[in-house]
């Protein structure tokens, strides 16, 4: 049997275990409520972009720059379809990076039936990590850092490289694979095709153009520009979502780890009262034994 001594101290353990988890539930919030302003922010900047892509394709024609073009890839055998998988770098957040991983090997099968070979971009250390122990090639990886909120600055830098990979046509496709915040502890894995993106989803179906509107800059150029604007818009829109999922689950995961905690501390104070009242129990009889011999000794004058 555990003695007194022993029960307080992991009490004491299981106490400051305690204050770990509610420091880190306590980040999560304050960053959760960062990434639900900054998706606002997201949305409405994407909505600017496909408006002006709208007005774009209204008065120039709505045909893709040949370098973005799906039909400079039709002479080719096996696509390549390049797949970003957005994951979180540390972890304690439930299955927020395991369920993405099984989305992503689920997508990979699907894509191999198609007859297409399948390039995982991991922006995310838990996840690139989880893909090596599964046994997968990562063809390219990058951290962005979550600690705050995602910055744009970032997502430019990894579009820059994901558009080096398509312009050479290393890949032939563009897929992202992030989990979509529903609401509050729910979110749903979610693949997007971005690359070559689909006319119908960036045109807005009315958009009325002034019929004395000049375009000055040169047409393709502006079309290209406004579509990798477009595609780092959709890239953020997805972070942001991510964000919001990863630090929702983790708080869902330290609420969980809290009750479960001050269930395993108030069945151990039980104990640790159990015992403590054990062996007062056993001082108090001992006491009383010792008086009764003490009664049945006869005195000596």
């Amino acid at each position: 049997m555990e003695s007194i001594k022993d029960i307080q101290t992991r009490l004491q353990g299981m106490e400051d275990i305690k204050h770990l988890l509610r420091s880190i539930r306590a980040m999560s919030a304050i960053r959760w409520r960062r990434a639900k302003k900054h998706l606002e922010i997201a949305q409405s900047y994407t909505r600017n972009i496909d408006a002006q892509l709208g007005t774009v394709f209204a008065k120039t024609g709505a045909t893709l720059p040949e370098k973005i073009a799906h039909e400079r890839f039709e002479n080719k055998g096996k696509k390549i379809v390049g797949l970003i998988t957005l994951t979180s770098d540390r972890g304690l957040c439930g299955n927020f990076n395991t369920g993405l991983i099984g989305k992503a090997i689920q997508v990979t099968e699907i894509l191999d039936r198609k007859n297409k070979s399948v390039k995982i971009i991991s922006l995310g250390g838990y996840g690139e990590r989880l893909f090596e122990n599964a046994g997968y090639e990562i063809f390219f990886s990058e951290r962005i850092p979550t600690a705050q909120v995602v910055s744009f600055v970032n997502i430019r830098k990894a579009i820059a490289h994901i558009r080096a990979f398509y312009e050479t046509g290393t890949i032939d496709e563009l897929n992202i694979l992030f989990n979509r915040f529903n609401y509050f502890g729910s979110y749903t894995p979610k693949s997007v095709q971005i690359l070559p993106p689909k006319l119908s989803e960036i045109k807005p179906s009315s958009i009325t153009v002034p019929e004395d509107l000049t375009v000055y800059s040169n047409a393709e150029e502006l079309k290209t520009f406004l579509l990798w604007e477009h595609l780092a818009a959709r890239l953020y829109l997805a972070f942001i979502e991510s964000t919001i999922s990863e630090h929702s689950a983790r708080l869902q995961t330290m609420d969980s780890a809290i009750s479960n905690l001050d269930q395993r501390m108030s069945d151990l104070e039980i104990k640790y009262h159990t015992i403590r009242q054990e062996k007062i129990t056993q001082d108090v009889l001992e006491v009383q034994s010792n008086l009764r011999d003490r009664k049945k000794t006869p005195k000596r004058y």
